[in-house]
């Protein structure tokens, strides 16, 4: 029987080794997850891309950042399983995923620049393990791919929705599924909408830190040891208990947990996933984005580019207006700003 409660190990698997962990290339694709996606029920929202205004990015992208969120096959399948594990009107969102090497190396710059510019005395052994405590190093041997750069992790919370927006997003569910592909213009109506009711209604749980905190709070377990030298306040106890959840829903469905970040889950397929899960091998090496992949995440940009005209007037100079310009424009004109967001802005990640 499944309990979500169950409390977080105070010693969880050590990842430490896993670069030495042999990869057998499974071949699985990277597919995409989210809006306008056929794994359309996780939602997601890309920090990296600078998707919306929970992302502190939003002005300037990292480069190489995705609006879209691609992970491999098996990965999309587990993740559907921890979303229906979770309690009524709870959601599972994702922040990032696969991660090309450019975002990678952005974030490792950044996190070893602030670090040594906070710890002036430390030795570059000492900066380089540090920084691989958040941000794993960019690595391009085929040997040791950085985790992102696989497919296989996954970055990610869980909100919750009120009552009736969560039942009209459920509705919408249904109707995609049964409406005739030839529908075009009301399958994309009906995901605007739903874009809509979420973003603007979602509420974070309280983990105890923002997405990306570079502090030591940020660790799985970070309350469940403290609890054993004093008691833990209401808003502790309630972070504990979010944490607890998202780490029982993800192992249930087949993820190992990652002890340095609250939010980050790996897929046993994957060398850290392997090595936690104490297996003799991973399945996925270093991958990079197919043709529909791109073609997947240009038709995101694009739509988002267009969409933020729409709102901001800038697309009304058209003289002829296809049948996808007038049903994008009304689209747009019901339910607002595509990058806006109820989500708490991320935070960037540096130390604490």
């Amino acid at each position: 029987m499944f309990r979500d409660q169950e409390p977080i190990p105070l010693n969880l698997p050590s990842v430490s080794g896993w670069k030495e962990i042999p990869i057998k290339e499974g071949g699985e694709l990277l597919i995409p997850l989210g809006p306008f996606s056929p794994q359309n029920k996780i939602f997601t929202r890309s920090i990296y891309g600078g998707e919306g205004t929970e992302s502190p990015y939003r002005k300037s992208p990292l480069i190489g950042g995705l609006i879209s969120v691609f992970v491999r096959e098996d990965v999309a399948r587990d993740l559907s399983v921890a979303q229906d594990l979770l309690p009524n009107r709870m959601h599972l969102v994702v922040f990032d995923a696969y991660r090309p090497l450019e975002v990678q190396q952005s974030l490792f710059d950044k996190y070893y620049t602030d670090l040594k510019d906070f710890n002036p005395n430390f030795t570059e052994q000492e900066l380089l393990e540090e920084t691989q405590k958040y941000v794993s190093l960019p690595s391009t041997d085929k040997s040791k791919p950085s985790p992102h750069n696989t497919g296989g992790a996954v970055d990610l919370a869980i909100f919750s929705l009120p009552q009736d927006v969560d039942i009209l997003v459920k509705e919408i569910d249904s109707q995609l599924e049964n409406l005739p592909d030839n529908n075009w213009q009301l399958a994309y109506m009906l995901e605007m909408r739903k874009i809509a009711l979420i973003r603007t209604n979602m509420k974070m749980l309280d983990f105890g830190t923002l997405f990306d905190w570079g502090g030591s709070e940020a660790a799985l377990n970070h309350y469940e040891q403290i609890s054993q030298s004093r008691n833990l306040t209401i808003n502790e106890i309630v972070a504990r208990n979010n944490r607890r959840l998202i780490y029982n829903v993800m192992g249930e469905a087949g993820f190992e947990p990652f002890e340095s970040e609250w939010w980050h889950y790996n897929s046993k397929k994957s060398q850290m996933g392997a090595k936690s899960a104490g297996l003799p091998f991973a399945e996925y090496g270093a991958i990079n984005l197919s043709p529909p992949n791109k073609e997947h995440e240009q038709m995101r940009k694009n739509h988002r580019l267009g969409s933020i005209r729409f709102h901001e007037g800038t697309n009304l100079l058209v003289t002829i207006k296809s049948t996808y310009y007038v049903v994008a424009e009304q689209a747009v004109r019901e339910t607002g700003d595509i990058r806006a967001s109820s989500l708490p802005i991320a935070s960037i990640i540096s130390p604490q």
